[in-house]
């Protein structure tokens, strides 16, 4: 019994990570306008979700090791571009109460 369940959750949590909660271009849409918003949602977005940027809240040194890092994961991204999205998600995307 115990391991039907175990293997009934780790099926239904598979089919649910497997559907986006929000189709990626409506994401997009939700972002806020400002200098870095075209560069952020096209790089950023290449290789996840724009959920996490968009419920995300960070000071700009945790959107700073936060984009580095996304670099040494791999995400081919320009130095210029590395700037304009840290500038961006810091500006739109504050911790809270900021």
């Amino acid at each position: 019994m115990r391991r039907a369940l175990s293997i009934g959750l780790l099926v239904v949590s598979l089919f649910f990570s497997a559907i986006p909660l929000w189709p990626q271009e409506d994401w997009k849409s939700l972002l806020p306008e400002g200098e870095g918003k075209d560069v952020t949602a096209q790089l950023c977005g290449t290789c996840h979700n724009l959920q996490k940027v968009v419920v995300s809240r960070k000071s700009p040194q945790e959107w700073e090791r936060s984009v580095y890092d996304m670099v040494a994961r791999g995400a081919q991204i320009f130095p210029d571009e590395v700037d304009q999205i840290i500038k961006y998600l810091a500006k739109s995307f504050p911790p809270a109460g900021r």
